[in-house]
């Protein structure tokens, strides 16, 4: 199964370690991007283990560990599409 990144998820990481870039330093940047892109690397084999989103019909919520963030993926047959990554006090869908 392969992971498949939407525009708008690839851009919602870009914004996110750009804060983090600006706010504490490369390393905190690189290690909050690693740990997001390795959490959402980490979900074949058992996608389905993540909860269903009531926010967005039809997508899951990974719950990022440690850190303040959801990503919101589409499972598909072959795929798992991530369609956003937000902050957990940002109200999504607005």
């Amino acid at each position: 199964m392969r992971i498949v990144w939407a525009d708008e998820a690839l851009d919602d990481l870009e914004e996110i370690v750009a804060y983090h870039y600006a706010e504490s330093g490369p390393r905190t940047a690189e290690a909050v991007e690693r740990r997001i892109v390795e959490q959402i690397e980490g979900l074949p084999p058992f996608p389905e283990r993540i909860r269903k989103s009531d926010r967005i019909p039809g997508a899951r919520e990974l719950v990022i560990n440690r850190l303040p963030y959801i990503a919101f993926v589409k499972l598909r047959s072959d795929e798992i599409v991530v369609l956003n990554v937000v902050h957990t006090a940002r109200k999504f869908p607005a």
